[in-house]
């Protein structure tokens, strides 16, 4: 199911959950829509992908994929359908989000469409599904309504293109060491096309991009300590990506499973600590206008 994939994913819920205000979510809204994405919606997703491409080399997080099975390809059916169904339970909205994001899941990797062939048309699907829309699904399962994206300013857009803009410049990282597994299957990815240098040019203007619109977002929306907490636990990320671009550029052989994966858990577990301060700050906020009198 390439579970520890599904981890990486985890900061896009977060974000979403700490740039809305805290009165407009519950915790049981916010526990039931993390469970329907992390353990059924993108485990599914991921397993549907081993069944299809039959990965023999590290791919997802997995240095020794086991190869796929009748049981995988149950328990991948069984995932779609409650996450499916639980969603439209719980929301039709949210329901109709994660439907359509099941539809592009399966089409990234299903044989006869295949997006994974297409290099420019796969990142563009991958960055704005991934990114943008599950920051609008994530909103849409919190909320007893969308926020007004009429409504004049740049204050609710800027999340789910900020977002977007990041899976941009992190998801050519994830295919820099598969170059050879994907040309086998006659996949043309992103990073096969441009390279290993390529591939770090392009996820460092992407990471640079988003990571300057999310500053200036959590800067003018949120406040300055909620920055602050945000860049601090992102330092990390910002510093491996540095030396590892650096060491590859010397010898390419660094362009890795090993270092992809290190950076990986360094970038999504220090991003998801960063909002997830956020949203204690913005509950501690709340809590004081609450007993202000």
């Amino acid at each position: 199911m390439r579970i520890p994939f599904s981890i990486f994913l985890m900061p896009v819920f977060w974000l979403s959950l700490a740039v809305l205000p805290y009165s407009s979510w519950t915790y049981s809204s916010a526990i039931l829509v993390f469970a329907i994405l992390h353990l059924f919606l993108f485990p599914a997703s991921n397993g549907y992908n081993s069944l299809i491409d039959k990965d023999e080399g590290p791919v997802g997080g997995i240095e020794h994929p086991p190869k796929p099975n009748v049981q995988l390809q149950i328990l991948v059916f069984v995932f779609d359908v409650l996450s499916i169904s639980v969603a439209f339970w719980h929301q039709l909205t949210f329901g109709y989000f994660v439907a359509v994001y099941w539809i592009f899941s399966k089409a990234y990797s299903h044989p006869k469409i295949r997006l994974k062939r297409y290099p420019y048309l796969s990142w563009l699907v991958v960055s704005v599904i991934q990114g943008g829309w599950t920051v609008i699904m994530i909103w849409s399962g919190l909320m007893d309504e969308l926020p007004d994206f009429e409504t004049p300013g740049f204050s609710i857009w800027i999340w789910p293109i900020a977002s977007s803009i990041l899976l941009a410049g992190s998801y050519p990282l994830t295919q820099i060491y598969q170059h050879e597994e994907d040309n086998k299957r006659g996949d043309k990815t992103i990073s096969s096309l441009l390279g290993i240098k390529g591939t770090f040019m392009l996820s460092g203007l992407c990471l640079g991009l988003g990571s300057a619109l999310l500053a200036f977002g959590l800067y003018l929306f949120q406040s300055f300590l909620a920055l602050a907490l945000v860049l601090s636990a992102s330092l990390p990320s910002l510093i491996f990506f540095s030396l590892w671009a650096l060491k590859t550029w010397k010898d390419p052989e660094n362009a890795d499973f090993r270092h992809t994966m290190r950076f990986n858990k360094i970038s999504s577990l220090g991003l998801s600590f960063g909002f997830l301060l956020v949203i204690c700050l913005n509950i501690w906020a709340n809590s004081l206008l609450l007993h202000s009198n």
